[in-house]
């Protein structure tokens, strides 16, 4: 079973294509591709990295991001109450949308992404959500 982010929900709905590396975004492209076509299947939510984490340069060996703060972390952990999830819980990419569609409001998005270097390019606004 696939490892799927909290945060992610957010982040694979805004997807554009842009990423912190080539591998990075070539492995998130496939990802995105795979949740829509595959919406039903099952995924373990988890708050530490999952399959699109695998390329990500901030990743080390495979496990921890070097992240010390463990800002995205938090952030994941923080994201369960106001979407209404359980971490370690088995959910569809559909349910997860679901979720976010009905609980996820502009302040909890400001409060979640507003540190995140993609909002700060200007890449993900709430109002680019689009749940289909």
């Amino acid at each position: 079973m696939n490892k799927f982010r909290v945060h992610h929900i957010m982040c694979t709905n805004l997807y554009k294509g842009y990423g912190y590396s080539g591998p990075f975004c070539e492995n998130m492209t496939k990802m995105v591709s795979w949740l829509n076509e595959n919406q039903d299947e099952p995924l373990l939510l988890v708050t530490h990295p999952d399959e699109i984490c695998k390329r990500c340069p901030n990743l080390v060996d495979g496990r921890y991001c070097v992240d010390i703060t463990n800002h995205v972390q938090k952030k994941d952990e923080k994201l369960l109450e106001p979407l209404k999830l359980n971490g370690n819980k088995t959910y569809t990419y559909r349910q997860l949308k679901e979720h976010a569609q009905k609980y996820l409001t502009k302040e909890v998005f400001e409060k979640s992404c507003s540190n995140c270097e993609w909002y700060d390019k200007g890449l993900c606004r709430y109002e680019d959500f689009d749940w289909k």
